[in-house]
């Protein structure tokens, strides 16, 4: 239900308890029970007769859909093409195999920082981006469906850190293909990302 509400303001700015009850076409108490936990979480306000989304929770606009979203992830390479800095996964889809390290590219970060935040907060190695290499789109398919997508961003990145180096080579079957993959064919390449920031007036 809270999902159903939240959709309605995809398209409308504020809406009074009546307009919501409208178009949901539900019992009144129960709309007015989950605009309370809204209320309460502070995902919505209420102005007067209105609701509508708090300034931070205009972020989830993009993402009010049943439709599953892709996920962008940066990969961070430091090393060569015959040996690179990998970690062993813990967490599925690639348990116990070793990969890039990488992570989500969150709200407002730009690659640079993220590369920064990323390599630091999870392994307690200071990094700096060299370069983007490429973006791709991995589907993970499992029984001839796919369970999952990636947005792809294949960073370089160097550190005056020392940190140990997995050989490609003799750890291929060891390693996520498509980290492999990216690592033997993409390492020359680079790719701009540009950073965009638009405002949006108030209405």
């Amino acid at each position: 239900m809270k999902n159903k509400i939240l959709d309605l303001f995809l398209y409308n700015k504020k809406l009074k308890f009546n307009e919501i009850e409208k178009s949901l076409k539900e019992r009144s108490n129960k709309i007015n029970y989950h605009l309370k936990g809204l209320l309460a979480r502070k995902v919505l306000k209420k102005d007067g007769k209105h609701y509508e989304l708090t300034e931070n929770s205009e972020c989830i606009i993009p993402y009010l859909s049943e439709k599953q979203v892709v996920v962008p992830v940066i990969l961070i390479h430091i090393g060569d093409k015959e040996q690179a800095y990998l970690i062993k996964r813990n967490k599925r889809p690639y348990h116990n195999l070793l990969g890039l390290p990488g992570g989500r590219l969150i709200l407002g970060e730009t690659i640079k920082r993220a590369v920064q935040r990323i390599m630091f907060a999870k392994y307690g190695i200071k990094a700096k981006l060299s370069k983007i290499n490429s973006i791709s789109l991995d589907h993970i398919i499992k029984n001839k469906r796919i369970i999952h997508s990636f947005l792809l961003i294949f960073v370089s990145a160097k550190t005056k850190d020392k940190i140990c180096l997995t050989n490609l080579a003799r750890n291929k079957k060891k390693i996520i293909n498509s980290d492999y993959h990216l690592i033997k064919t993409k390492l020359k390449n680079k790719q701009e990302i540009e950073s965009l920031f638009s405002k949006v007036t108030v209405a």
